[in-house]
């Protein structure tokens, strides 16, 4: 049994924390609102179990000590965490980040120091209903660095509907799926549509010139990605639930602020640094942070 905080245990949190609970570790969930039971419908890995939940600090049990501390928070609401980090987090604690974007070990680590921090790829399709009830559409996976922790962490997840995949073509996968969020993510949020509007022609042929600026971006990163697996994204458009929707999405559609900067920004700033020109995403960038400064999300 593996000790395990969630912090943040939103659609995806919730979900994460949920599985790892299943397969049988200790798992407390450190939320803003106090639930007592996980309940995930899914078709592949339903879960309704009681849950642990402390909604503050000071409510984590008195010498209960996490192995890991998964950062479920979006990356704009980092330093939100960072009582739960100071709380939890320490020598011999690894961090996780469980978050999108590329920039995941420099945005936690000042919030854990002495903690081994993790950075990590997320795949999962969920959709919070109310604390502790989450609808799961697809995928449950982790991708992380090729290190120790990450294999015990993998280790903890067997016998639930979570994977975690230590991989050592970590930057690869880390920019793969920073440029699926570039599209998917930020083209649901500005038309306010699920993903059944990526398959539309003009949608899709946007789609491609962001992949492609993303990707010519991850190469000068390190990345081994190029125009066969912008093409093999398009293709496997057809794969994906159209109802199913994107976290900035539901974001917008609550009038929430969106993890934008985490997405978009990255891309525009690794690209400055190389000199890279990326019109496209920098024109995303620049209408979903004028959509979340007005304020103006519906309930839709």
């Amino acid at each position: 049994m593996t000790t395990i905080a969630v912090v943040g245990p939103g659609s995806v949190g919730t979900y994460i924390a949920a599985q790892f609970a299943a397969a049988g570790n200790d798992v407390l969930a450190c939320a803003r609102r106090p639930f007592d039971q996980y309940v995930v419908d899914s078709p592949e890995h339903p879960v309704h179990l009681p849950a642990r939940v402390a909604i503050e600090p000071d409510g984590v049990p008195r010498g209960w000590t996490p192995r890991f501390v998964l950062v479920c928070v979006k990356a704009h609401q980092t330093a939100g965490a960072a009582g739960w980090l100071a709380r939890l987090a320490g020598e011999g604690t690894t961090v996780v980040a469980v978050q999108n974007g590329v920039e995941g070990r420099e945005r936690l680590t000042p919030y854990a120091p002495g903690a081994e921090v993790l950075p990590s790829v997320v795949y999962c399709g969920a959709e919070l209903l109310e604390p502790g009830h989450v609808r799961h559409y697809t995928h449950g996976l982790l991708i992380t660095p090729d290190v120790a922790s990450a294999h015990e962490l993998a280790a903890a997840a067997v016998g639930g509907g979570v994977h975690v995949r230590p991989d050592a073509a970590y930057v690869t996968e880390t920019w793969r799926k920073l440029g699926a969020n570039i599209g998917a993510n930020g083209l649901t949020a500005l038309t306010r549509r699920r993903l059944e509007v990526l398959a539309e022609p003009g949608i899709a042929d946007l789609l491609r010139g962001l992949l492609t600026e993303t990707w010519t971006v991850a190469r000068a990163e390190g990345a081994d990605l190029g125009a066969a697996d912008v093409d093999a994204f398009l293709a496997g458009l057809g794969t994906r639930p159209p109802a199913g929707g994107t976290s900035m999405y539901y974001d917008r559609m609550a009038g929430r602020p969106t993890e934008h900067d985490a997405l978009h920004g990255a891309v525009v700033r690794a690209a400055a640094r190389h000199g890279i020109a990326t019109p496209l995403v920098g024109a995303l960038h620049a209408l979903i942070a004028a959509g979340d400064g007005a304020g103006d999300g519906g309930a839709g």
